[in-house]
Order: C-alpha cells, then sequence, then structure tokens
C-alpha cells in the first residue's frame, strides 16, 4: 500500500498536468488578445464581472461542491445521494440568488446591463463544476483532465469570435456556453443521470446529506473571505483610484498565476491521496515528505518567475499594460505564501475540520481589508495611482504570510508535520530580497536578481532530489 500511494499520486498528478496544463498555458497566451482588443478600463470591467461571480458561486451552491468530492471519494457513501443532494443544492440556492439580484446592481454600479450574464455565469459555472467533480470522485481521472482541456479550448474559440463584437459581454458568454458545454458532455459520458433521485425519494441518505451540508456551510464564508483576500484589492483600487488602474493591476495578477496553474496540476492528484491516505503513521511521514518537496519547488518556480517579470511582459500584453511588471514580484510573493497555506489546508479536509479553514481564512481577510483600506488611499495620494495599487500587492502579500503562519501552528494540533524550518526560513528571506530588489531596480539588479535565484535554487535543489528519490525508490 505504502508503494502504491506514491505511484497513484505521481500517475494522477502526470494525467491531470497533462489535461489542465495544456489548458491553462492556452489561456495565459490569450492574455496579449484580450488587451490588445479591450480597453484598460473595459479589461477592468470583465475582471470586476468575472470576479463578483466567482464570488457569488460558493454563496449559491452553498459551497457543496467542496463536500462532493469530499464524500465522493469515501468508500462506502451512497453516492446517488452524494451527486443528486450537490444538484438541489445548488438549484435552491441559485433560486435564491436570482431573488435577490436586482440588489446587486444598486451595490456595484458596474453590473449595470450585465447582471442576467453573471447570473447565467453563476449557474453554468457551479453545475459543470458539480459534473466535473462527482466524475474524479467516480475514478474518472482521464475523461477530467480531458474534460478541462475542452473548456478551454471552447472558451478561447468563442472568445476570438465573440470578443471583437460583443467587447465585455463577448467574453462573459464564451465562458457561459463552454460550461454548459463541458458540463452537459461530462453529465453524458460519465453516465451521471444514472446517480440522479428524487429529493422526497426514501432512497435519498438524509444523515449523509445533513453531513455534507455541515461539513459544506463552514467553507462558504471560507470562500467569500477567500475572495476577499484575492479579489477585494480590485474593486478597492476601483473605489479608491479608477478602473484602468484595476486593469492594470489585473493584467499583473496573471503572470503569478503561472504559480497557481502548476500548483492545481499537483492539487487535484494530491487531495484524492489524502484523504485515502488511512494509516494515521504514514499521513504524518506522507505529509512531510511531499509538502518538502512541495515548498520548494514553489519557491524556486516564485523566485524565477520573479526574475524573469519585466522581460515577460514585454510580449504578454499590450502596450499601454507594459507597466504593471512592478506589481509581479509583490504580488508572486503572496502567491508563493498562498500555496503553502492552501497545502496546510488539506490537513483541515482530512481531519474534517473545515471550521477551521473558515476561521483562519477569515483573520487573513480582516488583515486583508484593514491594510488595503489603509495602503492604496495613502500610497495613492503620496506617489500616484500607480503606486496606489501597488499598495493592494502588498496588503495580499501580508495577508497570505499570516495565513501561513497561523496555519503552520494549527495544522500540528492534527497531523505533525515535521517541517525543515532552517531552509523555510532563509528561502523566505531571499525571496523577500530579490522582489525588493526587482521592483526597485536597484543598480545591477540584472546581476543580483539572476545570482539570488541561482543561490535559492541552490538550497531548495538537494531537498526536492532526496524528495523524488523516495519517491521513485518507494514506487
Amino acid at each position: 500500500m505504502a508503494q502504491n500511494r506514491y505511484k497513484k499520486l505521481m500517475g494522477n498528478t502526470l494525467i491531470f498536468a497533462i489535461g489542465t496544463f495544456s489548458s491553462k498555458v492556452l489561456v495565459f497566451l490569450m492574455l496579449p488578445y484580450y488587451t490588445n482588443i479591450l480597453s484598460t478600463g473595459e479589461y477592468g470591467t470583465v475582471d470586476a464581472l468575472i470576479n463578483v461571480g466567482q464570488l457569488m458561486i460558493p454563496i449559491a451552491s452553498v459551497g457543496i461542491n467542496n463536500a462532493v468530492i469530499r464524500f465522493g471519494l469515501e468508500k462506502g457513501t451512497d453516492k446517488n445521494s452524494v451527486f443528486s443532494s450537490g444538484l438541489y443544492t445548488i438549484l435552491m440556492g441559485f433560486v435564491c440568488l436570482a431573488a435577490v439580484s436586482p440588489v446587486l446592481t444598486l451595490l456595484m454600479d458596474f453590473m449595470s446591463g450585465y447582471t442576467i450574464a453573471v447570473l447565467a455565469f453563476v449557474l453554468a459555472s457551479s453545475l459543470r463544476t458539480l459534473c466535473v467533480q462527482f466524475a474524479l470522485s467516480m475514478g474518472y481521472n482521464k475523461m477530467y483532465a480531458a474534460n478541462g482541456i475542452a473548456n478551454t479550448f471552447l472558451n478561447v474559440i468563442l472568445n476570438i469570435l465573440l470578443l471583437p463584437h460583443f467587447r465585455i459581454m463577448g467574453y462573459l458568454l464564451a465562458n457561459i456556453l463552454a460550461d454548459v458545454a463541458t458540463g452537459l458532455l461530462m453529465f453524458v459520458l460519465a453516465k451521471e443521470h444514472q446517480y440522479l433521485i428524487s429529493p422526497v425519494s426514501r432512497k435519498m441518505d438524509r444523515g449523509l446529506s445533513k453531513r455534507m451540508r455541515k461539513y459544506a456551510l463552514p467553507l462558504v464564508p471560507q470562500t467569500v473571505c477567500q475572495w476577499i483576500i484575492n479579489m477585494s484589492d480590485r474593486y478597492m483600487i476601483i473605489f479608491f483610484i479608477n478602473t484602468q488602474a484595476n486593469g492594470l493591476y489585473a493584467a499583473a495578477t496573471k503572470i503569478p498565476n503561472i504559480l497557481l496553474v502548476v500548483a492545481n496540476l499537483f492539487a487535484d492528484a494530491w487531495q484524492i491521496s489524502a484523504v485515502k491516505e488511512s494509516d494515521p503513521k504514514e499521513q504524518v511521514a506522507f505529509f512531510s515528505k511531499v509538502l518538502g518537496a512541495y515548498s520548494s519547488i514553489a519557491f524556486i518556480g516564485s523566485s524565477g518567475l520573479i526574475m524573469i517579470s519585466k522581460v515577460v511582459m514585454t510580449f504578454m500584453v499590450g502596450k499601454d499594460f507594459f507597466i504593471s511588471w512592478r506589481y509581479i514580484p509583490v504580488l508572486t510573493l503572496g502567491t508563493t505564501f498562498g500555496l503553502l497555506a492552501t497545502f496546510l489546508a488539506s490537513v483541515y479536509m482530512l481531519r474534517l475540520k473545515s471550521r477551521n479553514s473558515m476561521v483562519t481564512t477569515m483573520i487573513c481577510a480582516v488583515v486583508n481589508i484593514v491594510l488595503n483600506c489603509i495602503l492604496i488611499p495613502v500610497l495613492g495620494n503620496h506617489f500616484g495611482a500607480f503606486w496606489g495599487a501597488m499598495g493592494a500587492g502588498i496588503a495580499t502579500f501580508i495577508s497570505y504570510f499570516v495565513l501561513f503562519l497561523i496555519r503552520a501552528f494549527d495544522t500540528q494540533k492534527y497531523l505533525k508535520i515535521q517541517w525543515n524550518v532552517k531552509k523555510t526560513i532563509v528561502s523566505v528571506v531571499i525571496l523577500f530580497v530579490q522582489a525588493l530588489i526587482m521592483t526597485a531596480e536597484v543598480p545591477f539588479w540584472f546581476v543580483l536578481v539572476p545570482a539570488l535565484f541561482v543561490l535559492l535554487a541552490a538550497i531548495n535543489a538537494r531537498e526536492i532530489l532526496l524528495s523524488v528519490n523516495k519517491l521513485l525508490r518507494r514506487g
């Protein structure tokens, strides 16, 4: 079993990498297309609409899709009740959201004229996520990866066709139609209609449905707080500065998202392995070894991204967006600690401690909001609109760092993960100094930044090689 554990993790990661990486790279390469067609104001509005839609998804679905994958992976659970509970929860939640939708335009004037489209985006995305998450829990790993590729390719094709003619609405329609088509495709191919039962049927396991909701409910405020950490800065930039500044900031965030893409290749496979590992003693060793390699890869990847931040923006965005490269180093720092905090959240998932995940994220969100309210206007007033938006990046970095520290200590109560503390501290210091040098473009930055990258890689390479060697020998 110990041998199969590592082989399955590596095998699943490879499958998801083929599916996710190819599709996400295509989206990344579309950034020049978007930024050359849309103005900075239009791109800022599109970014705001999509992100507010993503905020509504966990609220409308009551976070039930998190429970679908978690309980779908458990042995002995009634799969009919898992899928049906997820579906009915989403539909009821959407009805409630639609009922209060007129208020949304009053609260967010940028949604004027797009409310119905955003609601359609929320429903389509929620239902597709249900279908693909349930299929993943049932072992359709390759189908899950292929569906991700299909969704992205369809999204890109529809954007090429619709964006030049319908601008902002074209972007929204492309996302909606892609989700509807690939969601239905997964529903049919995975034969998920077989798992549908009536909500009043005696076959429905109401005890399981209750357990699913109990697990999912704390994840709703957690997801909202996660959104606040990731996205509230966009709306505060719009509030304190303007949509043009948000357009620049939004373009810069796409580059650190490369780290999220790579991390997500592993995340889908990891949640399967983490839940299915049942031996408590083996769990500690398993988590510690994987975390060692994961953190080292995160540090090296972040350092490399900071190093090439200015170069990559010369060909990834339109000329009006180029100046946004200065946001990338601090945003990359925030993303790095966000990845480490997310890995630690898998301990909460394993122990069904969703409340801890919620509380730690809420603390982080409060820190983020407070710092945004202080840094954006202060830096904006003293140094101009561009540096005001930089305040949002700094707030994101600090809040994710706080989240990482809290979870690093709190998760020890549930799983005694073994850390290489010295390596972690040294890596964090080097990464911070590198980001500072790159952003300020201090004299000889073009020598110092690569040198720090080499040093960081040397410090972390040994642990990666040892971890890979252990995995291969186990496998």
